[in-house]
């Protein structure tokens, strides 16, 4: 038998499972620091690329200096200059992805936990019924 109360908890974690719940639900099957290692994984593979392709613009756009100051241009210092704006960057980004996808899993971790409470509820909610009905036919 449904109960208005049943009811709205079904909805409350139907419309959860298929919400915000889905990404939750995905962010928390790992461990906090595993959740985290692999954003920071990301976020630095897509640094480096990213970096990548903005250097080829950069020597794509200034080609024809290059081409022609070949011998004479002071690659070293390009290198030591681009190395460590990039090791800057990787840094900045790494620390930033460090506390944005750690506050996002506490997020998910509290939502979700809401979530088993709700479902356990509802679970007790079945299982009074059975006990009720149960007694009934005794």
């Amino acid at each position: 038998m449904l109960s208005e109360e049943k009811i709205k908890k079904m909805i409350r974690l139907s419309d959860y499972e298929k919400g915000q719940g889905s990404i939750d639900l995905e962010r928390t099957k790992f461990m906090k620091m595993d959740y985290v290692r692999l954003q920071v994984i990301r976020t630095t593979l897509s640094v480096a690329v990213s970096s990548g392709l903005a250097l080829c613009l950069v020597i794509l756009y200034h080609l024809e200096y290059v081409m022609t100051n070949a011998l004479i241009l002071p690659y070293r210092t390009y290198a030591l200059v681009g190395g460590a704006v990039f090791l800057a960057l990787e840094a900045l980004a790494v620390f930033i992805t460090c506390r944005i996808s750690s506050q996002k899993y506490e997020e998910s971790k509290i939502r979700v936990k809401e979530y088993f409470v709700t479902l356990n509820e509802l679970l007790d909610l079945y299982e009074r019924e059975e006990q009720g009905q149960e007694d009934n036919a005794l």
